[in-house]
């Protein structure tokens, strides 16, 4: 019975098909605007570390003159050196690690310079994020220590380097040899939590990462941001004065959360800041509050995806709209099927299937807009390409909901049209 219907459903569609491609349009663009704007949002405000993130915590020790804080009260506030070396030998019973984001030039004899995009930190950074080391080793905390120039490579940067073995090659790195130990696995969390969210939340992932001692003693380039205050001359990126890094431990259990925090305030009285909640001066924040926190969605941004959103609501309204004024000129019909002993439930069948071809035009309509809109937003290059990526499996959820919302707009005229008092009513008029 339900190959007659689809077959009959077909040749309706074929009769019908200005309303049916007009519903199917108005469905399309709807759903393909609305999943573009969603599509961005949810990528701005995923986890970037699935799995670890309940685990992450930053501390928070905004050291700043009370005068420049009032002036600027910099939710993001990165920490001093001589501040996160003191927090990382004080939380010793806990994974921390320091870091920055920095840029290096990389000099070859004979060829062009290439710039690297850098992580500086110190040893337990791969542990703390959980970035695997493929090959080769990471530093010690000895190495780190003692300013050692040595350099651990993301997967892309050794296959292009060095593709036959990359330990113990030389890099020439800002006019300093590096000395390349270990290999890391490709990671490019987005957002990049691990640098500063304030300013370069969605950039491309690192490529080196390399000991922060060294980036001191080298005065390697930061391009994470910076503060300073004092005065004095220069930028002295391990005084006390510059607050650039941002510091992150792995807290797996409750009884560690307690316990780091307690040493963080500790820390924090005895440089006399205050630690009531309301100052803002000192924290520990988990990873997903502490992005929340930095409000990483513009408020424009989340306003265009609530007017996509109002636009798929009108198109829903008016497809529904349509379908059951197409669908309520041939309740004469369908009156005379029941009439003749077709159930309620064949007729509601039969009505659905036709529906269902334009839920098929509609999947087709929404999943081509969605992918059309993220390519224009993508060449437009208004938004970072990390937030920008095309997904199978949202096309495939554009598509799905495409197809849905066409059932759904069918599924409430296509009942009241069934219902069996509506029918023998019209049957009742047509036989008078």
């Amino acid at each position: 019975m339900h190959f007659y219907y689809l077959f009959l459903a077909l040749k309706r569609f074929r009769q019908r098909i200005g309303v049916h491609m007009a519903i199917a349009l108005m469905l399309g663009v709807g759903v393909g605007t609305a999943m573009v704007m969603l599509s961005i949002v949810l990528q701005a405000s995923s986890d970037p570390a699935p799995g670890r993130s309940g685990s992450l915590f930053r501390p928070h020790l905004d050291v700043r003159p009370t005068v420049q804080r009032a002036g600027d009260p910099d939710s993001g506030q990165a920490l001093t050196w001589p501040d996160a070396k003191a927090l990382l030998n004080q939380g010793t019973a806990w994974s921390q690690a320091a870091m920055a984001g920095g840029a290096v030039t990389l000099l070859k004899p004979g060829q062009f310079s290439a710039r690297l995009r850098a992580r500086y930190a110190t040893s337990e950074v791969f542990n703390v994020l959980g970035i695997a080391i493929v090959q080769g080793r990471p530093w010690t905390a000895e190495e780190g220590q003692s300013g050692s120039r040595v350099a651990v490579l993301s997967h892309a940067l050794a296959a292009v380097e060095c593709p036959k073995g990359c330990i113990g090659h030389q890099l020439e790195l800002s006019r300093r040899n590096y000395t390349v130990i270990g290999v890391a696995e490709d990671w490019h969390p987005v957002p990049m939590f691990q640098g500063d969210v304030t300013r370069r939340p969605f950039v491309a992932p690192d490529q080196i990462y390399l000991p922060v001692e060294a980036a001191i003693a080298d005065e390697l380039t930061v391009v994470d941001g910076m503060t300073v205050w004092g005065g004095g001359q220069g930028v002295d990126l391990a005084g006390p004065q510059v607050s650039w890094l941002q510091l992150w431990a792995w807290l797996p259990t409750a009884d560690d959360v307690a316990g780091y925090s307690a040493t963080l305030r500790g820390y924090a009285h005895t440089k006399g800041l205050q630690t009531h909640p309301d100052t803002d001066q000192v924290g520990l924040w988990p990873l997903m509050k502490w992005l929340d926190r930095q409000g990483l969605v513009p408020e424009r941004t989340q306003m265009q995806l609530r007017l996509s959103l109002l636009l798929l609501v009108v198109c829903i309204v008016n497809a529904a709209a349509l379908l059951g004024f197409s669908l309520g000129a041939r309740r004469r019909e369908l009156a005379i099927r029941r009439a003749l002993g077709a159930r309620r439930r064949d007729v509601l069948a039969q009505l659905m299937w036709e529906c269902a071809w334009s839920g098929l035009a509609s999947a087709a309509l929404a999943a081509t807009a969605y992918v059309t809109g993220m390519l224009l937003v993508a060449a437009a290059d208004v938004l970072p390409s990390a937030i920008t990526t095309l997904d199978a499996r949202t096309v495939l959820m554009a598509a799905g909901l495409g197809f849905a919302t066409a059932l759904l707009c069918a599924l409430i005229p296509a009942l009241d049209i069934c219902r069996s008092n509506s029918l023998s009513r019209m049957f009742a008029k047509g036989a008078a």
